[in-house]
């Protein structure tokens, strides 16, 4: 999970174990190879964790070492500077750490452990699909979450702040990109759920611009700005239409004539690509608030043409797209077996029949 890391900052090195336990129950034994003079760590046969060792060294020499030994100020100096380089690169519900040094394991106790879990950022947590996604990374656990919101009266009188998930108040997406990032500050992944919502016919055009359009250019950008790892964009089947040479069917058509949105939605999609910043892109098919009927079918980009997905299951899977590597980079079509218009079934669609089995979500 981990690659081998160093950082620079004096000729004082604290060499560290860390161990990456996927589960909730890590195993914290390191051993010494067998000569007194080795002075190295080597990982313990009767762990199954993956163990990697990363340099990490302190800035004061003073501070690191005194009297043959290792200084408090030194250890959290060092192990900080570890911690540092530890990316957020698992689906672990908690990612344990077990650290110790090289100079003292042998006479001190077991190492502290430090539980590590990733921070993430809804954004249009309000909204009828956003909810729905709120609720299942509450349910799933091992995250902390925050829910963007413009009013959080709004979000507290529809429960998004249950069960420990705080507010960020006062979220606007369409705001520039420098005001965003601040509140992005220390997230690892941001999950966006806003999509516009048509209204006045004679704004539809401008609304989408804004939303989805402006508004995902501005949090892509703010998202990079602050450093965040991963972004999950929820969009739309037929969003690259015209590119797999369905702008002339019913569903292109007829969801194209509010506002433009799938077009809007595209420039969103391709700013996130270009980015840099790792993706998900997930495209529903035609939305339902009614729990799922039949089984989700999963097809990479550009292949449904029509259908229709419970919000239930659209919620699912951008909450499994926040933490499996599998998803890096990847856009998804999701939509329920058995819910094509005629003349519209997917090619082979058997084999992206893929039900509840989250390893093959991400094709």
């Amino acid at each position: 999970l981990l690659p081998a890391m160093s950082t620079s900052m004096s000729t004082n090195p604290l060499r560290l174990t860390v161990r990456v336990s996927i589960g909730n129950h890590p195993e914290r034994r390191s051993a010494r190879d067998g000569g007194s003079d080795s002075g190295r760590v080597r990982p313990s046969t009767r762990s199954s964790s993956t163990l990697h060792v990363v340099r990490a060294e302190s800035s004061s020499p003073e501070a690191l070492h005194v009297d043959g030994g290792v200084s408090r100020a030194g250890r959290r100096e060092a192990i900080s500077g570890a911690l540092a380089a530890i990316t957020f690169a698992s689906n672990a519900s908690i990612a344990s750490l077990a650290l110790a040094d090289d100079d003292v394991v042998a006479a001190s106790p077991a190492a502290p452990s430090v539980s590590v879990s990733p921070k993430i950022l809804v954004v249009g947590s309000t909204g009828q699909t956003g909810q729905l996604v709120v609720d299942e990374l509450r349910r799933r656990g091992g995250a902390g979450i925050t829910a963007a919101v413009r009013s959080p009266e709004k979000a507290s009188k529809l429960g998004i702040d249950r069960g420990g998930v705080e507010l960020l108040p006062g979220f606007d997406v369409t705001a520039p990109a420098d005001v965003l990032a601040g509140p992005m500050k220390g997230t690892d992944v941001v999950v966006i759920c806003t999509g516009f919502v048509p209204g006045n016919p004679f704004k539809m055009a401008q609304a989408a611009h804004a939303v989805d359009n402006e508004g995902v250019v501005h949090l892509v950008d703010a998202a990079k700005a602050a450093g965040v790892k991963r972004v999950v964009l929820i969009s739309s089947i037929l969003t690259d239409g015209r590119a797999m040479g369905a702008a002339d069917s019913p569903g292109f058509k007829i969801t194209n004539a509010f506002g433009g949105v799938l077009d809007e939605k595209l420039v969103g999609e391709k700013h996130l690509q270009e980015s840099g910043v790792e993706y998900v892109i997930v495209r529903p098919a035609g939305l339902r608030g009614e729990p799922p009927k039949t089984q989700l079918v999963a097809t990479p980009g550009n292949v449904m043409a029509s259908g229709e997905v419970s919000r239930e299951l659209v919620a699912r899977v951008m909450a499994e797209a926040a933490f499996a590597p599998s998803a890096a980079n990847k856009i998804v079509e999701i939509a329920e077996e058995g819910t094509f218009a005629p003349g519209y079934t997917p090619e082979g669609v058997e084999g992206y029949l893929v039900g509840d089995d989250k390893s093959r979500w991400f094709p």
